[in-house]
């Protein structure tokens, strides 16, 4: 190859020379694009720490949606009682004392529900709080005319008004009896033995699916008879019931 001239030898170094100030300038860049990062979290922590403190929460690492007042509850179970309506319904149960209602405790919420029960019979009352999920659109004012003042307009805080922020409500209730899960109430069948033959004919013929059969045949096959709930599984040439469970209801959310 020839030599290159000197035009040509003094251009390369031009450009030498500009890649090495840019290759400064990229690194001056990161550096102060690095420090900035750091300044950044440090303000937000002491910014997070300082709304912590404001708001005295006891662990600094609390959940960001209960700061921000977003606290999500899970229903632990279903109140049913003999009043249907909220027409003549009392305001507490020691007003009426022949009333009933029944808590269920929903199976989701624990692998055992019975075992959160143990220990609770030894107890007269409970405290239950509950939600009013039938307020129509949730819609609440500041101030209330409450029944029994005549019309008196008064702050919603210091009335028993349902229509409330949040549509929380407490009582006290008297401990009647704690039960363990009921064998299902059939709608369609007319006993406990003609349950079993049905779900002994089901199993007999054997209603999984061929992707069932031959892909999961090691998992669990759950399916509906009437109102139970049945979880079986299938070995070579047998299929074995684990768990027959009422169907959970379907509530809709108002």
């Amino acid at each position: 190859m020839s030599p290159l001239c000197e035009c040509c030898s003094d251009h390369m170094n031009k450009l030498n020379q500009q890649v090495s100030v840019m290759r400064k300038e990229i690194k001056n860049l990161r550096q102060t694009l690095d420090s900035a990062i750091r300044a950044h979290r440090k303000h937000a922590k002491n910014k997070l720490q300082a709304k912590l403190k404001t708001m005295s929460v006891a662990k600094p690492g609390a959940n960001i949606l209960i700061i921000a007042g977003n606290i999500q509850t899970v229903p632990i179970g279903y109140i049913s009682s003999c009043f249907s309506v909220k027409n003549g319904t009392p305001r507490q149960p020691t007003i009426c004392g022949p009333s009933r209602a029944e808590l269920q405790i929903q199976p989701s919420v624990f692998n055992n529900p019975e075992h959160a029960l143990v220990g609770l019979e030894q107890y007269s009352h409970v405290w239950i709080i509950f939600l009013f999920h039938k307020n129509g659109h949730l819609r609440y004012k500041a101030k209330v005319r409450p029944p029994r003042l005549n019309g008196q307009r008064v702050g919603v805080y210091s009335t028993r008004s349902p229509h409330r922020p949040n549509a929380l409500g407490l009582t006290l209730a008297k401990l009647d009896k704690i039960q363990g899960h009921h064998r299902p109430r059939f709608k369609f069948l007319r006993s406990t033995e003609e349950a079993v033959a049905a779900i002994r004919g089901v199993l007999s013929a054997d209603p999984r699916s061929v992707y069932r059969r031959t892909r999961c045949k090691d998992k669990l096959f759950f399916f509906t008879l009437d109102t139970a709930d049945i979880t079986c599984w299938f070995g070579q040439g047998f299929a074995e019931v684990l768990q027959v469970k009422p169907v959970e209801p379907h509530i809709a959310s108002v």
